[in-house]
């Protein structure tokens, strides 16, 4: 039947539906080719088999297809005036053909049976990279991102040259920019074409090193510039365009040999050409060759973006990238709005369709789904939006401005490791690299209940340093808000260890303190093992004789006490009260006395004493917060009650810090829960891709591994981390000339959760699993965890987290179980709401949760939540995909 969109006018609309039968492998093996012209349609078919034919082609071109008074298809016509298209068949004994390939978007002269165009070698690897820059809308920066990479790559202290070639020969917008410096241009792009099309060896060896030698006189920058001409004449005469060096050539892809090989000449890392913009026969010839490093550029305009996914779609069935040595396109949106530059929600609604565009190339890239595309974002400069007229004053503004050429040294991790000038890693011994990998893992795995481990160091995140800063001179009063696996525990150990709060200041930001205040242990976690209960109970005492108190009240009195309130109907402040003699109890200050907590403060302001009270394990105290209002009464008193009290007391000699989370905070505070969780914000325990990077490097640092620089981790911005983790995990997910993920990236966007957060424990937990993996490896030498043992220790960090998913938040357990029991045929993603057999406010209950996203009418998996549940990918790739291309973004601007 003839597809929806197609109207048969004209021969070229029948020559279509051909096209796309072959297209799509539906081609019957009797019928040898097809030609459509004007007067008629043609058919080659083997001897004997017209009748088979004929009702094929009835079938694909139905309803239009006559057999009356001989076989033709019936044009679209007006009433008085019928259209018809003869058919005609011819019989032969010849062999379905094989058209000689060359690269274009034109149709074939003829259509014959379906055929697997033979692989291309790869470029020989001593020969430079050639990037293509494109878009299928001019104005969209395109040549100045082109302008940009070069520049990135040519930089001073890296001694790179890069040769830039105009290969827009309609609207040289680079040529334009050299007239001012070079009044006499020595060579051109149209005559190397003239050059290589008139030379009779196909290799081309006197026109390409003829061009190389005039080429030589256009570096400027440590770039090589080949304009595409030389003066405004040739401009309007060129007689040699690309599509006619390419129908005279043997090598369909002369053009990317040509301009590799004349990069080689020139001893360049790179070869960069600006091409011309829209589907035109000047830019197919290096567009449609996969070996080439495409970038796409595009804005936000609708057309722009529509038109660029249908060049996606379109380089995806005529030129994808199927083998490991043919890069995925990069893709560059440009001119972004600020309002939606620093929205990631609305900037991901744009990017989108473009990721969506771009999995036809993953769907034939043969790796696992670490196979991600770079997605960078640039934003709106106005100083940008008109740009000077000379190659000199357009550098210098680039440079002035700064962000577009740091934005493309992202493109630098693209490139093969031998083009760019990024650090490389030397092999490790054997022996060493294993005994590394098993201190890791054990030090690792002592660390992912970290309340256990007895370390007394950490990491100074910036909430602590803040928390630090903020009360470096008067005692703190502030609520830490976290998930479980965020470091809660772990940290009110900290402060247990140090027993007073400056050394806590001191160990946190340096310097001498300029308080002491005695840290007082009220309440922990029922969990803990007994050798860390007992450094909680010394801690107590130590803060008793600090104080030149006595007396004995246990956490069993304290639980009691705890207890009896809540079957009593109180108020918040009936509980304050209560909070507050259980901090005066613990200290050793009148124990069992009401109203011993005010009295407490008037003891401590006359001695000029302080103390900070630190609460963590309130989950074990409250394990019916979401149902029980006596609960949420005592809660909500301990965040909000105690200390507003607490803060308005003139000395502030009683301090507090309570570890609590999150869902927790919402359970207890109806009103304003936004509000409060913001007044504390600035100390909540959250962690970013840059400080996941950190943790990671604090954990090998500390595992006693010498393969991380000396550098002050604290100093360290996201950049020079990831630069800094590549003994850990690499570059790459694979060799650093690969096409697999980003390793820093991956990792984090793995371990993530669709709203971008991610969990200490998370972090440590894959340290442990991929270094216990990667014990036994012998291929990778050049880091310290195995690409596949990296990939399998998400699965296990994901299941351990949906088990303690299952503690912390039962209803998020449940419906996560219904998921884990489901047929392993329904565990597939995408999924819409029926195939899982949840309600839409389950659905919203994840999603709030970051454990899924909705596109459209179906859900996506966090990558680390379908791992442990073990779901497969339906199609595509799951949302580490957008999540990753947003945090390389994040990580190496």
């Amino acid at each position: 039947m003839i597809p929806a969109d197609v109207r048969l006018y004209t021969w070229v609309d029948v020559e279509e539906v051909l096209l796309r039968a072959q297209q799509a492998h539906d081609w019957p093996d009797d019928l040898t080719w097809a030609r459509a012209y004007w007067d008629g349609l043609t058919v080659g078919i083997k001897p004997g088999t017209r009748e088979q034919v004929i009702t094929w082609l009835s079938q694909k071109i139905e309803p239009r297809f006559s057999t009356t008074p001989q076989p033709h298809i019936i044009l679209e016509s007006t009433t008085s005036h019928q259209r018809q298209l003869p058919i005609l068949v011819e019989e032969t004994n010849e062999q379905p053909i094989t058209p000689r390939f060359r690269p274009s978007l034109a149709r074939p002269s003829a259509i014959v049976q379906p055929y697997e165009q033979q692989p291309l070698p790869p470029l020989p690897s001593n020969w430079p990279p050639v990037i293509a820059f494109h878009s299928f809308k001019g104005g969209v920066g395109r040549t100045l991102h082109a302008l940009a990479l070069a520049l990135a790559l040519a930089e001073p202290n890296n001694g790179a040259r890069v040769l830039l070639v105009d290969g827009d020969m309609e609207a040289p917008g680079l040529t334009w920019l050299l007239h001012e410096r070079f009044p006499n241009l020595s060579v051109s792009l149209a005559d190397l074409l003239a050059l290589v099309h008139g030379e009779p060896d196909p290799d081309a060896p006197e026109s390409i090193a003829l061009t190389a030698d005039r080429v030589k006189d256009l570096l400027i920058d440590g770039v090589y510039i080949l304009p595409s001409f030389r003066s405004v004449s040739q401009f309007t005469s060129l007689e040699i365009k690309p599509e006619h060096l390419i129908r005279s050539a043997k090598d369909p892809y002369i053009l990317t040999t040509v301009l590799a090989k004349l990069g080689e000449a020139l001893g360049v890392k790179a070869v960069i050409v600006d091409l011309r913009a829209g589907l035109s026969e000047l830019s197919t010839g290096l567009l449609l060759d996969p070996r080439v490093y495409r970038v796409l550029t595009t804005t936000l305009s609708e057309q722009s973006l529509a038109g660029t996914c249908h060049l996606l779609d379109t380089l995806g069935q005529l030129a994808p990238a199927k083998r490991k040595n043919e890069p995925l396109p990069a893709l560059i949106i440009s001119q972004t709005p600020a309002e939606i530059y620093r929205n990631e929600q609305l900037l991901a609604d744009y990017e989108s369709p473009l990721l969506e565009s771009i999995k036809r190339f993953l769907e034939h890239s043969g790796s696992g789904e670490e196979d991600i595309p770079l997605l960078i974002v640039t934003e709106f400069d106005s100083k940008l939006a008109v740009l000077p007229g000379s190659w000199n004053r357009l550098v210098d503004l680039i440079r002035k401005q700064g962000d577009v050429v740091d934005e493309m040294r992202i493109l630098l991790e693209w490139l093969p490791a031998a083009s760019s000038p990024v650090m490389t890693m030397s092999p490790m011994k054997t022996e060493t690299l294993s005994q590394n990998r098993k201190q890791l893992a054990e030090f690792a795995e002592k660390m992912v209940l970290a309340e256990t481990s007895g370390v007394t160091d950490f990491l100074a995140i910036p909430p602590l340093r803040r928390l630090a800063s903020d009360f470096s001179a008067k005692s703190p009063v502030a609520v830490v808000v976290g998930a479980k696996g965020a470091g809660k525990t772990y940290t009110f150990l900290q402060f247990v260890h140090r027993g007073n709060w400056g050394k806590f200041v001191t160990d946190t930001l340096g310097g001498q303190p300029t308080m002491s205040a005695t840290i007082c242990p009220v309440l922990q976690s029922k969990n803990l093992p007994p050798p860390t209960q007992e450094i909680i109970n010394a801690a107590r005492e130590r803060t008793k004789e600090e104080l030149d108190l006595s007396g004995s009240y246990d956490s069993t009195q304290m639980l009691d006490y705890l207890r009896d309130g809540l079957l009593q109907n109180l108020h918040e402040g009936q509980w304050r009260e209560r909070w507050l003699n259980m901090i005066t109890w613990n200290a050793g200050f009148e124990i069992g006395q009401e109203d011993a907590g005010r009295r407490f403060i008037e003891h401590l302001r006359a001695r000029k004493q302080g103390v900070i009270a630190v609460i963590d394990g309130l989950e074990d105290v409250f394990q019916d917060l979401a149902s029980e209002k006596n609960q949420q009464v005592a809660l909500r008193a301990l965040l909000q009650e105690v200390p507003d009290w607490l803060e308005q007391q003139p000395s502030r000699s009683v301090g507090l810090l309570v570890f609590v989370r999150q869902d927790m905070v919402l359970y207890a505070i109806k009103q304003n829960p936004a509000q409060f969780l913001a007044r504390f914000e600035p100390y909540a325990l959250k962690w970013d891709s840059e400080e996941s990077l950190r943790l990671a490097a604090w954990i090998v640092s500390h595992a006693q591994i010498p393969v991380l620089s000396d550098e002050d981790i604290l100093e360290l911005k996201a950049p020079r981390l990831v630069e800094l983790l590549l003994p850990l995990w690499g570059r790459k997910l694979g060799s650093d000339d690969s096409r697999e993920g980003r390793s820093a990236a991956w990792v984090i966007a793995a371990l993530s959760d669709l709203k971008g957060q991610i969990q200490a424990r998370d972090i440590v937990r894959f340290l442990s699993q991929s270094a216990s993996d990667s014990i036994s490896d012998t291929r990778w030498r050049d880091r310290l965890l195995a690409p596949q043992a990296v990939r399998n220790a998400v699965q296990v960090c994901g299941r351990e987290k949906i088990k303690e998913i299952r503690q912390e938040n039962p209803r998020l357990g449940s419906i996560l179980l219904k998921l884990e029991e489901l047929p392993q045929s329904s565990k597939q993603v995408p999924f819409s709401p029926e195939q899982v057999g949840l309600g839409a406010e389950d659905l919203k209950f994840l999603e709030d949760n970051g454990v899924v996203s909705r596109k459209g009418e179906e859900y996506h998996l966090s990558e680390i939540f379908r791992r442990g549940l073990d779901f497969g990918l339906k199609a595509g790739r799951s949302g580490v995909l957008a999540l990753s291309s947003r945090l390389t973004r994040s990580l190496y601007e």
